[in-house]
């Protein structure tokens, strides 16, 4: 199908998009009134980098779509069904059909508006909702997502706390409510650049529309708008795999400040049901040397033998029984490592492109007859930082019969929990 150019003086969409500016520089909790922003965007929005480091992208649509160009104060409206391809090139964007016509160039923005009800936009194998914004960036192009905040939560929420049943619903309400949290906590977090958040582990995992799940989104439905905040402030809701039975405080994991709602928390078992609850990593003497060297070649930038591995202390632990502070005696020297800075040090033998579970481990070591270290045994508790909420020990409070409210304030002691929007 040939595109159909309309050349006309509107609104441009992006003009609508800015109207959440003044809020993107505020700490404290906004005052919110949801809003429509045309059929697509509805307020509050937010801006996800889904693709960034290519110089060409395609992206197209279940159906129909328009196409949006902007070369400073012009605006052309393309529709089209079949995918459309945006180049960068030195003068500004190109758009060409997929067969390489060229249809528009110089541009220094292109926006996908999908038309009609309950069409996605596709890109990359994965359907969107809401529009993908195409920005020059160096050489590169940079994709971005804008879309209504509950809905972006509806490709967060699925790969945060996977797959879950109808009884364990109010978990899946609580990592609704920490991942909103965060994200509007975390709006214009990197300044002047055409997004507020990454599709990565960096800020949280985003999956776009493909993921979403029926249990999920009614979790969502059921609590739009609410946050968790302290002292009238987004509160900073860290959440992790498994606690291994007690969680830590935010300065004894971290070098950070310590924060009133993020202590150390026992959950009591309720995540010894996950598979991660227990585990053990073991290393020979060489192993373990090599994976240090590794480390801190890496860290320093340059190759650096420590020597024999004569032992290897723990000297200190978190209220939560996390390792502080982690001693290795060479024949050469001591090497100290602290909080979870650990975890990318000792790494796994299990898989070595994975760190260490945790920091709350004990250390065995096994000797020979002259005392020459053998193995090295690491016997861990939980999955990840510890930090706020254990997401498998809101799980299992929830099929206890927890509410949200009451998982999020065991959690993240102090908070309140507030209906935003």
């Amino acid at each position: 199908m040939e595109y159909k150019a309309i050349i006309r003086n509107s609104i441009r969409i992006t003009v609508g998009l800015s109207i959440l500016a003044i809020f993107w520089g505020c700490a404290s909790v906004p005052v919110l009134k949801e809003d429509p922003t045309g059929s697509v965007i509805r307020l509050p929005f937010v801006r996800v980098l889904v693709g960034d480091g290519q110089p060409e992208r395609i992206i197209s649509g279940k159906t129909t779509f328009a196409v949006e160009c902007l070369k400073g104060d012009n605006q052309s409206i393309y529709y089209s069904s079949r995918p459309v391809t945006v180049v960068r090139k030195q003068s500004g964007l190109m758009v060409t059909y997929a067969n390489g016509e060229q249809i528009e160039s110089g541009l220094s923005e292109v926006n996908f508006i999908p038309r009609g009800n309950n069409n996605r936009l596709r890109f990359e194998g994965k359907s969107y909702r809401g529009l993908l914004k195409v920005l020059p960036d160096g050489q590169n192009v940079q994709v971005i997502n804008v879309l209504y905040m509950e809905d972006y939560l509806r490709g967060v929420v699925p790969p945060e706390i996977g797959p879950r049943t109808a009884d364990e619903i109010e978990a899946v309400k609580a990592q609704a409510v920490a991942a909103r949290t965060y994200a509007m906590g975390h709006l214009k977090q990197y300044g002047n650049e055409a997004y507020d958040m990454k599709s990565s582990i960096i800020d949280q995992v985003y999956e776009g529309a493909n993921i979403e799940n029926e249990i999920v989104n009614k979790a969502i439905d059921a609590t739009s708008g609410v946050v968790a905040t302290y002292q009238d402030k987004m509160i900073s809701a860290y959440y992790h795999s498994t606690c291994g039975g007690m969680t830590d405080a935010v300065n004894d994991v971290w070098d950070r400040k310590e924060i009133p709602y993020l202590k150390a928390v026992a959950d009591s078992g309720a995540c010894s049901w996950s598979k991660y609850y227990s585990w053990k990593e073991t290393f020979t003497e060489p192993q373990l040397r090599g994976r240090i060297e590794q480390y801190l070649a890496s860290d320093r930038g340059r190759d650096l033998k420590i020597g024999k591995i004569t032992d290897v202390q723990i000297s200190e632990h978190t209220a939560g029984g996390r390792v502080i502070k982690l001693l290795v005696r060479t024949d050469q020297d001591v090497y100290r490592f602290q909080k979870d800075r650990i975890r990318w040090v000792i790494g796994r033998t299990s898989n070595p492109d994975l760190i260490l579970p945790s920091d709350r481990f004990t250390v065995d070591i096994e000797r020979d007859s002259r005392g020459n270290i053998l193995r090295v045994n690491f016997a861990g508790r939980g999955y990840g930082h510890g930090v706020g909420m254990c997401q498998c020990g809101a799980i299992g409070l929830s099929r206890e019969g927890w509410d949200y409210r009451r998982i999020l304030r065991h959690y993240y002691t102090g908070i309140e929990i507030k209906q935003l929007y």
